[in-house]
């Protein structure tokens, strides 16, 4: 048996960084996403600080037969701590991948596969509630750079990880005070979702306090920027941590499989989700370009290409649901008794229009009449 935490692999320092070791590269070569690099960089880290291997070349020199009794003890001690079958999944496909990338070819990874814990009912899955979202606003205050996460989060339904990469140039200026985002620019994973007034104003007086302090804002400055240095974008770990804070602070609830049944970050889109395909007015399809999602609707990426006009007729129908703050929802819901009143106001004048057509009609036939007869 092979235990954890003690060193397997005698070794003298390294002359040669983490960052060029040759496993490490060939593992990082494999690799397109940044994201899925930082994650699959975490996995690594924890396996090999879980044995306390010194170096990932180290770690590759370890022959099969002990790495395979390493592997299986590892997914023993994760499902020992109660992490789900996703969790372990994420974290045997990094060590998988780094292992066929330096050509260790010997494991049983249909054995490893077996090992797993089964599937369970997920946790973690409800939306945030428009009262939640206002006592999370509360306890922030006057920090307006989470406000306007917050805002961000909940008007447009995108990803925490996605700040990392939103600058000033992917807003765009919409009608009625609205403004576009497009999320992840110039990737495969591209789409454009909203922002509406509420979430404007607040992204606007965050960015006026910037200014105010120093700040010289341009179209390449951050969304959210490092509380470091403005030149650098916050990091999603930062954000996420923060947010965590505010959605469960004083919160009595107990974590089942460890988590809370709203996820602190997640919790906004599925807010957003559940609010656009609950309302029957919203073309399902456009929710659905609207979410970023790329295999819901088979195709749709490829051959699917509404207008960003045709998105944002959809995201109007459901602004006054995904309002927080009581008022904006009122100044919303003012404005749409006024669009009302002004239509019945229309058809009413379309009506008298039609009735004077009709009389002078009328009146014409009765003088056609009388002419006939005289």
């Amino acid at each position: 048996m092979v235990s954890s935490k003690r060193l397997l692999v005698n070794s003298t320092k390294s002359s040669k960084s983490s960052m060029h070791q040759r496993s490490l590269v060939l593992f990082d070569s494999a690799i397109k996403s940044s994201k899925t690099l930082e994650a699959y960089h975490g996995y690594l880290d924890e396996f090999k600080d879980h044995f306390i291997i010194k170096s990932y070349d180290h770690l590759v020199g370890i022959e099969s037969k002990k790495l395979q009794e390493m592997l299986e003890n590892f997914i023993m001690s994760q499902t020992k701590q109660g992490l789900s079958l996703s969790s372990i999944n994420g974290k045997l496909s990094a060590l998988k991948l780094f292992f066929a990338m330096n050509d260790i070819v010997a494991l049983n990874w249909i054995k490893l596969s077996k090992m797993k814990p089964e599937k369970k009912k997920l946790t973690g899955d409800m939306p945030y509630q428009t009262e939640q979202i206002q006592n999370m606003l509360m306890l922030v205050g006057s920090n307006l750079k989470f406000r306007c996460v917050i805002h961000i989060m909940a008007a447009s339904g995108m990803r925490i990880g996605a700040f990392s990469e939103l600058k000033l140039k992917h807003l765009q200026d919409m009608p009625n005070g609205c403004r576009s985002i497009l999320v992840y620019d110039d990737d495969k994973s591209e789409y454009t979702t909203f922002i509406h007034q509420e979430a404007v104003e607040s992204l606007d007086q965050y960015l006026a306090f910037r200014t105010k302090s120093g700040e010289i804002l341009t179209p390449e400055s951050w969304i959210i920027p490092s509380k470091n240095s403005c030149n650098k974008p916050a990091l999603t770990v930062s954000i996420r941590t923060q947010m965590a804070r505010y959605a469960h602070y004083n919160s009595n609830e107990i974590k089942k499989r460890g988590r809370y049944q709203i996820q602190s970050c997640h919790g906004f889109r599925k807010r957003f989700d559940t609010i656009l395909k609950s309302n029957h007015n919203v073309n399902i399809n456009l929710a659905e370009k609207m979410m970023g999602h790329s295999t819901t609707i088979p195709l749709d990426n490829v051959y699917f290409k509404p207008a960003i006009e045709q998105l944002f007729d959809e995201y109007q129908k459901a602004i006054p649901e995904l309002m927080i703050e009581d008022k904006f929802r009122l100044l919303k819901q003012l404005e749409k008794k006024d669009e009302q009143i002004n239509e019945l106001n229309q058809k009413d004048n379309e009506i008298d229009v039609l009735k004077n057509t009709i009389l002078e009609i009328k009146n014409n036939m009765l003088e056609l009449q009388n002419k006939i007869m005289s």
